[in-house]
């Protein structure tokens, strides 16, 4: 994260984030008003916003000030935390949980009322609970069907993920053409996302070794680079600026592989080529969970306010429901009684029952300190120096050099 700015400054900047009112001070504990804070796009917003309502609707003489930071949201978050005006309540992604617990309250969370454990798992750090979930983000796979019929291929099964093996001889067969009316395989390959997939991740279970250099590591890199050697996935050259949605509408994608909640809205629009969903091959990619934390400096009534309000949005179909916008999804509900609530936005041949079974099966990282920091100079290197991007370094070499490096970031 950014170096935080002069105190003064900091205020400014954090009244000037909001898309309403400023949020207030936390000194007015004795009130029943609250602001929470929050990331998104515009129909995101939406979403949360609804919630806020629903929440005031079900609390009569409460209030929740709405503080929609739409840009630069973590660096503003610690921002306005430095300055003492942060928001009663903040979200905050699972992935980013572990640099922000110091200024969240600890909270009580009960796995027992989510659809896996992972969920309510997500919101620990050190074994302590420092927000409440309120929605998942698995990712699925999109197929074009027409694509497989014409291929000769059976469409992979609605519900068993296929093995990276599998995949990788399907995305050859499915391959073909040159140039601009190439027809790829597959999408352009996550990295991160295939090690997830091969049952690895970027770092060990309690987060003191950066692991993506190992066997496992570099086995996966090389999946990915040879995939796009033998022009059965883009490179990040070929769809650099472009969109692979757009890709895929145009049928020169056989298979999109990066299809969160997110995209539905995209896709709901696309009816040729014919698609529907599969799970990710081997075991899915990282699933990002969001939570909420409260303010440490939250007491009395507002805090009573704010326990309500996050345990409301947690477990409460009136709230889950409204991750739901028309056919825009913030993410997938966490709750068996709001499930079915995004599976009804497409017809059922869409298979949009694709993302609760990744929802149960999710897998859901360690959350570091410098997470952003570390991958993020991680995968500069990838990409600078091995054909994972623009380079021509051997991954074998190249990768476990990284690991190490981001190992040791970790114990500084």
């Amino acid at each position: 994260m950014k170096k935080l700015l002069p105190t003064a400054a900091a205020v400014l900047l954090a009244a000037g984030c909001a898309t309403g009112n400023a949020p207030a001070s936390n000194q007015a504990s004795d009130t029943a008003e609250i602001s929470f804070a929050f990331w998104g796009t515009n129909s995101e917003a939406a979403s949360l916003k609804a919630i806020a309502a629903a929440f005031e609707k079900a609390n009569p003489g409460t209030k929740v000030t709405t503080n929609w930071i739409q840009s630069d949201y973590e660096q503003k978050l610690q921002t306005s935390i430095a300055a003492g005006t942060q928001s009663t309540v903040m979200e905050i992604s699972n992935t980013s949980l572990a640099g922000f617990a110091p200024s969240f309250l600890e909270q009580t969370v009960d796995p027992a009322k989510y659809v896996q454990p992972n969920i309510s798992s997500a919101m620990q750090y050190e074994g302590k609970y420092y927000a409440m979930p309120f929605a998942a983000k698995p990712k699925v796979m999109a197929i074009n069907t027409d694509a497989f019929k014409a291929a000769g291929l059976p469409l992979p099964s609605a519900t068993t993920p296929l093995t990276l093996d599998e995949f990788k001889t399907i995305a050859a067969k499915l391959s073909h053409g040159d140039g601009k009316a190439r027809v790829y395989g597959s999408s352009n390959l996550w990295y991160r996302g295939w090690l997830t997939a091969a049952g690895r991740g970027y770092y060990n279970a309690d987060g003191t070794q950066c692991t993506f250099g190992d066997e496992t590591g570099v086995k996966t890199a090389q999946y990915v680079v040879d995939m796009q050697k033998n022009r059965y996935a883009p490179t990040s050259t070929d769809i650099q600026g472009q969109d692979q949605a757009q890709w895929f509408a145009a049928g020169r994608l056989a298979t999109f592989s990066d299809f969160g909640p997110w995209t539905v809205a995209d896709f709901a629009k696309i009816s040729k080529p014919n698609w529907t969903l599969v799970p990710v091959p081997g075991k899915g990619f990282p699933m990002e969970v969001d939570g909420l934390g409260i303010a440490k400096t939250a007491t009395g009534k507002q805090l009573e306010t704010a326990k309500k309000f996050v345990e409301f949005v947690s477990t409460q179909p009136a709230a889950q429901d409204q991750l739901i916008q028309g056919n825009t999804a913030l993410g997938v509900p966490i709750i068996e009684a709001s499930a079915p609530t995004l599976e009804k936005v497409l017809p059922a041949e869409r298979n949009l029952a694709a993302f609760t079974t990744a929802l149960k099966t999710g897998q859901v990282g360690v959350s570091v300190a410098k997470e952003a920091q570390l991958s993020g100079d991680a995968e500069k290197g990838m990409t600078s120096y091995t054909a994972l991007g623009t380079g021509k370094d051997d991954v074998a070499k190249i990768l476990p050099q990284l690991a190490e490096k981001c190992t040791q970031a970790l114990a500084r």
